[in-house]
Parts: structure tokens; C-alpha cells; sequence
């Protein structure tokens, strides 16, 4: 799929300080990239929607919870161990420069191909984009109806300003971060011991 075949390429402009939030493990794990303080798979494995093969993509949503519903509380989750969450962080950043977008979120309705689990016409779409000069992709979450979510390409994320990392779960008393708990509420996902 490429840009080509939708009906039109909207845009966004993506200004500062707009915040994002990503949810991502408090360790970095073999093979992690980092850029700056956001951690990142290695490009490549093409395993998100709007992978690319040679270039880091980062994925954010504009709103705490919604980061905890992409990360972690999915629609195919039915349980969630207290371990894995205290093995991730919510990040919370600002965008420091103006970044151009590809604009998809008014076309989730009429290409339902756009939120669904058949990654590489999406990646395809993404390489073009990034083909193009776009810095990332604006789309609506496929895990929380309404909302948006970013996905950007390489050195955009370099970008972004750094403004806080919490846990999930408080290290001396084992509770809950109010977003995570919001979001585990609300999806209705078990947390297992």
C-alpha cells in the first residue's frame, strides 16, 4: 500500500511543546537502541505497524493512558503479570521542533486496513512516507477508540525533549502508577501475580 493509494495525503503539523507518552522497559534489553532516552527495537524486525526495514521507528500517543493501552493493556491481552509491569516506565516527552506528519486518522473508518494486524501494507505505507521526507505517521489507536497515536521515523525522535520517567509500579510499595491503573480499569485486563 502507498500513500499513492489513498484517496489524498493530509498532513500534520506536529508543533512544540506538545507532549507524548510512551510506555518501555525501565532496562534496555540486548539489541536495544537508544536514542536519546527513548529505547527502541532495532530496525528491521518489522514487527509494529509502521516498521520500517532500515530506520528506528518510535512509536507515542498523545495522552498517558492511551500509551498504556498500546504498550500493555491490548485488546488481545486478557492478563498481565505485576512483574512486567514493573519492568516498564511511562515516559513523557515534548516535541522541541516542528515536525511534518502524514495525517491518517480520518481515513481509520473508510481503510480499516489502517488498525489492522496485517502489518505490511501499513509498513509499506510507512516506507513511503519516509521516502517522501515525512518525519512520522499521526493515526488513531487501534486500542483506545478516539485517540491518537505517532509513530516517528529515525532522526525525529532525536528530537524530543525528555521531561520524565516514571515506573508502573512504585518500587517500595508495590502500587500502582494512577495511569496503569486507569488503563488496566478500564480494559478490563487481569493483573497476575
Amino acid at each position: 500500500m502507498r500513500l499513492s493509494d489513498l484517496p489524498s495525503t493530509p498532513t500534520f503539523e506536529l508543533d512544540a511543546p506538545q507532549a507524548l507518552y510512551r510506555v518501555q522497559q525501565i532496562r534496555s534489553r540486548k539489541g536495544t537502541l537508544r536514542i536519546g532516552r527513548v529505547r527502541l527495537a532495532p530496525p528491521g524486525l518489522l514487527a509494529w505497524r509502521f516498521d520500517l526495514s532500515d530506520t528506528p521507528v518510535g512509536y507515542f500517543a498523545l495522552a498517558p493512558v492511551t500509551a498504556l493501552y498500546e504498550a500493555v493493556c491490548r485488546r488481545e491481552t486478557m492478563g498481565v503479570s505485576l512483574q512486567l509491569l514493573a519492568a516498564r516506565s511511562l515516559v513523557h516527552l515534548r516535541v522541541s521542533q516542528r515536525l511534518q506528519l502524514v495525517d491518517l486518522r480520518a481515513m481509520s473508518s473508510a481503510w480499516p486496513v489502517l488498525q489492522s494486524m496485517r502489518f505490511s501494507h501499513t509498513q509499506e505505507l510507512a516506507a513511503d512516507a519516509f521516502a517522501l521526507g515525512f518525519a512520522g505517521i499521526i493515526y488513531r489507536s487501534a486500542q483506545q477508540a478516539d485517540m491518537d497515536c505517532i509513530a516517528l521515523f529515525g532522526t525525529a525522535i532525536s528530537t524530543l525533549k525528555w521531561i520524565q520517567t516514571e515506573p508502573l509500579v512504585e518500587s517500595g510499595t508495590g502500587g500502582l502508577h494512577a495511569v496503569a491503573a486507569a488503563a488496566l480499569r478500564g480494559s478490563q485486563v487481569l493483573v497476575l501475580p
